[in-house]
């Protein structure tokens, strides 16, 4: 049996609890752990393989954009059509052939490319890292709107947290910033479900 809504209703204490003592992407997953089924745990594992580069291959998207999940789906074709534009315009900017680096998509039309194209037009590096980062974030919880207790939603917890982790790490005041947003969101859900 699903359990959901404990597991969402229990976030606002798990974040207050890491906000005390440090931020830890594997404390969130650990807590999602224990409370999930083990299908559950191996869709978590499967969107996990989506944080490591070196799985992020033909084969990879394929499945992805396949799954049977629909955040899966939905991010990682967002993800995919992010990256291949990421990859153009490195090309373009390098003046370098780079089709041999894009990864097919049956896709040609992609909704979010004036919102990705806009934030690599920025010129500053790390606002422009910043802004992407942003995009995910929006991205996550445009798939989870009108969601409140699903695997989705700890989905994009999950994907969140994972791009709080890499500012933390980056820059202790932003990931914090980042942090803050993410336990109003979560308190906001609560309140609009009441």
């Amino acid at each position: 049996m699903d359990n959901y809504i404990y597991i969402v209703a229990g976030l606002p204490e798990l974040t207050l609890a890491f906000e005390n003592s440090g931020f830890s992407y594997d404390s969130v997953k650990g807590y999602f752990y224990s409370l999930l089924s083990e299908k559950d745990r191996q869709t978590v594992d499967f969107f996990e393989e989506g944080f490591d580069d070196e799985k992020l291959n033909p084969d990879f998207y394929e499945k992805a954009l396949a799954h049977k999940n629909r955040f899966i789906r939905d991010y990682f074709r967002f993800d995919l059509h992010t990256r291949n534009m990421k990859v153009a315009y490195l090309g373009k900017r390098l003046n370098q052939s780079v089709d041999k680096y894009l990864i097919e998509t049956k896709e040609n039309d992609f909704e979010d490319e004036k919102r990705v194209q806009a934030v690599f037009d920025i010129q500053d590096f790390v606002l422009r890292e910043q802004q992407m980062d942003k995009l995910k974030w929006d991205k996550a919880s445009e798939i989870v709107r009108m969601e409140y207790f699903s695997l989705n939603v700890i989905l994009a917890f999950l994907l969140k947290a994972k791009l709080i982790e890499r500012w933390s790490k980056l820059y202790k005041e932003k990931g914090n910033e980042m942090f803050k947003q993410l336990v109003d969101e979560v308190r906001g859900t609560q309140k609009t479900e009441k």
